[in-house]
C-alpha cells in the first residue's frame, strides 16, 4: 500500500497541446488523424450526454513510459485532450464508460516501475468529469503473476457499472469480476482463479446482472455466454459450433447488443472448417438460442477480423452498422471494413478503407444522424519508425456506405449481394441501386438471361434453364454504373 500511496502524490494531468489534427475528405466521409511520434491509437468511442464523442487512448514514449489519455471531440473534430501521467509507473487505460452523471469512470492498470517489461498488476479506476477534472480514483492490486490483464468495463441498462478482469500465467487462469459505484468505490468483487476460456467480452442483460460472450476452453471454437448474476456469479451456456451440419468457428472476439427486451444479434469473427474468417452476425433469443442462421459478411480477398471493442451497433435497427478489420500484414498494411445491414439481415452496403494508410480500427458507434463514427490507429510502418502510431477517427453517413463501390479503389467493393452463391435453380440478388438491369454470361460470353430489377430491395431471379457452371452477372444501374459479379450454378 505504501507504493499507491507514493504514485497518487505523483499523479499528473496535463493538457496535451503539441498534436495536430489532419483532416481529409475521401468521397463524403471525413477523417481525422492526431499526429504523434509515439505509439497511439484510440481504443473504442462512446458518446456523453452532452453530445460530444469520447475516446480513450494510450502513448508511450522512447523509453516506453506508457501515459493514459482520453480525448473529447464533435463532428468538426474541435477537441480536448489530456494525459494522465505517473512519473514513476507505467499507465495504461483500457476502457471506460459514461456514467449517469455525465462523468467519465475509466478501468486500467498500473505498472511497479518504468520501462520494457513492465508488471501491470494493479487495477485502476478512475473518475473525472467532462471537463477532465479527477473526482477520485480506486487501486485494485492483483496477485503479482496475473500481470497486464485484459480488462473492460461496461454500465447496465439499470446504471449498475461492471468491470470485467482475464488474464492467464502458466499456473492457470483468471477471471474476475468487479462491482462499481457510479464514485468509482468497489462494492462487490470475485476473483475465480483456474476458470478456463478466452476473452470476456461484456454486454448488458434485459435484468440487473450482465453477460459475457467468452470461448470456452474446449474446444476453443465453442462461443459461450456467460450469465454473471448481481452477486457476480457465473452460469455459463455453450453456443453450438455446429449448426445445420455446418462448422462455425466463433473466434475470440465478438459483440452483442440487444435487438428488442428478448432478442440480441452477436457479430464474431468466425468461418466454415477452412483458414479463411469472416464476419458473423448471428440473432438470439434471451435463452441464448439461434433464431436464424449465421448471416456472413465477408470479403473475397482477405480474413475479416472483428474488431476489439465495439464490432456492431445502431440507433435504428434498419441500418446496423458493423465493422471490421484485417490482420496486420508484415509491413502493417491493414484495411477496415463497414457494412450495413437491416435487422432482417439483408446486407444494404459494404465497403473496405484503409490499406494503404495501414489504417485499422477498434470500435464503432452510430450517431445521432444516421450515420456512425469509427475510431482506430494508423501506423506508418515505413516512416523510419516501426511503433509510429496516430490516433484514427472517421465519420461515415450511410449513403457513403450503401451505394459508393463504383467510387472506392478496392477491387472487392460491391453494392450487390448474390444468395445462395453457389446456388441451383433461384438467385436473390439485393441491392439498394435503382433501376438495376441484369445481363448473365456463361463462360464462353454467351449471354444467356437478362433480367430488370424491380425498385424491391430483393429481386429473385429463375435460373433453373441454365446449365450448371461458372456465369458472369453485369448489373448496370440507372446511372450507367457498372459491376461484374461471379455466380456459380451447381
Amino acid at each position: 500500500m505504501n507504493n499507491l500511496k507514493i504514485m497518487i502524490t505523483h499523479k499528473i494531468l496535463i493538457t496535451l497541446s503539441i498534436l495536430v489534427f489532419i483532416s481529409q475528405a475521401i468521397f463524403s466521409q471525413e477523417e481525422y488523424l492526431i499526429d504523434t511520434d509515439n505509439m497511439f491509437t484510440f481504443r473504442n468511442v462512446r458518446i456523453d450526454e452532452n453530445g460530444d464523442y469520447v475516446s480513450i487512448f494510450n502513448q508511450d514514449s522512447s523509453n516506453y513510459h506508457y501515459t493514459g489519455g482520453i480525448v473529447k471531440f464533435n463532428k468538426d473534430f474541435e477537441y480536448d485532450i489530456y494525459l494522465h501521467n505517473i512519473d514513476t509507473a507505467y499507465v495504461e487505460f483500457c476502457d471506460f464508460v459514461v456514467t449517469d452523471n455525465n462523468q467519465y469512470l475509466i478501468s486500467g492498470t498500473i505498472g511497479s516501475d518504468i520501462g520494457l517489461g513492465i508488471s501491470n498488476h494493479i487495477i485502476y479506476f478512475l473518475l473525472m468529469d467532462n471537463d477532465f477534472t479527477i473526482i477520485n480514483d480506486t487501486f485494485f492490486p492483483l496477485p503479482e503473476q496475473y500481470t497486464n490483464p485484459f480488462i473492460k468495463i461496461l454500465k447496465n441498462t439499470d446504471g449498475r457499472i461492471y468491470v470485467t478482469i482475464e488474464r492467464g500465467d502458466p499456473t492457470g487462469a483468471l477471471k474476475g469480476v468487479i462491482e462499481l459505484s457510479s464514485s468509482a468505490q468497489i462494492v462487490n468483487e470475485k476473483m475465480y482463479y483456474n476458470l478456463g476460456g478466452g476473452i470476456m467480452n461484456p454486454f448488458p442483460s434485459n435484468g440487473n446482472g450482465f453477460f459475457l460472450l467468452r470461448n470456452n476452453p474446449v474446444p476453443w471454437a465453442a462461443g459461450e455466454i456467460t450469465e454473471v448474476d448481481t452477486n457476480l456469479n457465473f452460469t455459463s451456456n455453450i453456443l453450438p459450433y455446429y449448426i445445420n451440419g455446418q462448422f462455425y468457428d466463433m473466434g475470440p472476439r465478438g459483440s452483442c447488443k440487444w435487438l428488442n427486451d428478448s432478442t440480441y444479434i452477436l457479430c464474431s469473427q468466425g468461418s466454415l472448417e477452412s483458414d479463411t474468417k469472416d464476419l458473423y452476425i448471428y440473432k438470439l433469443n434471451s435463452e441464448h438460442e439461434f433464431l436464424t442462421e449465421p448471416f456472413i459478411i465477408g470479403r473475397e480477398n482477405i480474413d475479416d477480423i472483428a474488431v476489439n471493442f465495439q464490432g456492431i451497433n445502431w440507433t435504428d435497427p434498419e441500418s446496423i452498422f458493423v465493422a471490421g478489420n484485417v490482420w496486420a500484414s508484415m509491413y502493417y498494411q491493414t484495411t477496415y471494413y463497414v457494412a450495413i445491414i437491416n435487422e432482417d439481415f439483408e446486407l444494404l452496403g459494404a465497403k473496405s478503407y484503409g490499406g494503404d494508410n495501414n489504417t485499422f480500427v477498434n470500435s464503432i458507434l452510430s450517431t445521432p444522424d444516421g450515420g456512425c463514427v469509427m475510431v482506430g490507429g494508423q501506423r506508418d510502418y515505413l516512416a523510419g519508425n516501426e511503433f509510429d502510431g496516430d490516433g484514427y477517427v472517421v465519420f461515415f453517413q450511410h449513403d457513403d456506405i450503401i451505394t459508393s463501390a463504383n467510387e472506392t479503389s478496392n477491387p472487392y467493393d460491391s453494392d450487390y449481394l448474390l444468395n445462395p452463391n453457389p446456388g441451383q435453380d433461384e438467385l436473390y440478388i439485393q441491392t439498394a441501386r435503382k433501376g438495376v438491369r441484369l445481363k448473365m454470361y456463361d463462360q464462353a460470353g454467351k449471354l444467356v438471361l437478362t433480367y430488370k430489377f424491380s425498385n424491391d430491395f430483393r429481386n429473385q431471379i429463375k435460373t433453373m434453364l441454365l446449365k450448371p457452371g461458372l456465369y458472369v452477372c453485369r448489373l448496370t444501374d440507372k446511372d450507367g454504373n457498372i459491376e461484374h459479379k461471379k455466380w456459380i450454378k451447381q
